[in-house]
């Protein structure tokens, strides 16, 4: 575990689980993902979060619904570096049943190492803007050759953001041993 000024850094396991999602290739970031899936019949904002809602057994105690972005050739090309495909959904543990209502998509997840970067509580309306920035800042300064790891953006691999300022701001993203 690491600290840079508000942001904390540490790397965790995660179990096998598995993701419930709707996905958008060419999506730049929450806005405009939502606006690219208005625009497709029966994945607008309000109806995909009514379906994902249903949905029991959530992994994540914010609501359950996360951000998430799949390292995928087929993808847009992203800042960090390599395609990714943007993603909307929820997790679920591994042994819950595999049927979902279309539109949603599943994947099992197998468990991996992921680094995990985290800013606390923050008030959305003035702190949004600056927390963004630190952890920015941080995941793109943050050195892997003062660890046993490496930041592992091979197909399929699940990059994971968590917005809930009353708790934190968090992006988890898969690595592997060196």
């Amino acid at each position: 575990m690491e600290s840079t000024g508000a942001i904390r850094i540490s790397f965790i396991t995660i179990p096998a689980h598995k993701f419930i999602y709707i996905q958008n290739r060419e999506s730049n970031g929450y806005w405009d993902f939502w606006e690219k899936q208005r625009r497709i019949p029966g994945q607008d904002q309000a109806t995909v979060t009514g379906l994902l809602d249903t949905i029991e057994g959530k992994l994540d105690d914010d609501g359950g619904q996360i951000m998430a972005y799949i390292s995928d050739p087929e993808g847009r090309m992203c800042a960090w570096g390599f395609r990714r495909t943007e993603c909307w959904g929820v997790r679920l543990p591994a042994d819950s049943p595999g049927d979902v209502p279309p539109p949603l998509l599943m994947r099992n997840v197998p468990e991996g190492e992921y680094i995990v970067f985290e800013h606390g509580p923050f008030n959305i309306a003035t702190d949004n803007q600056s927390v963004e920035e630190a952890i920015e800042k941080a995941m793109a300064a943050f050195d892997y050759t003062r660890t046993d790891y490496r930041l592992d953006t091979a197909p399929g691999r699940i990059m994971y953001f968590i917005h809930y300022p009353v708790r934190y701001w968090k992006y988890i993203r898969p690595v592997r041993k060196n």
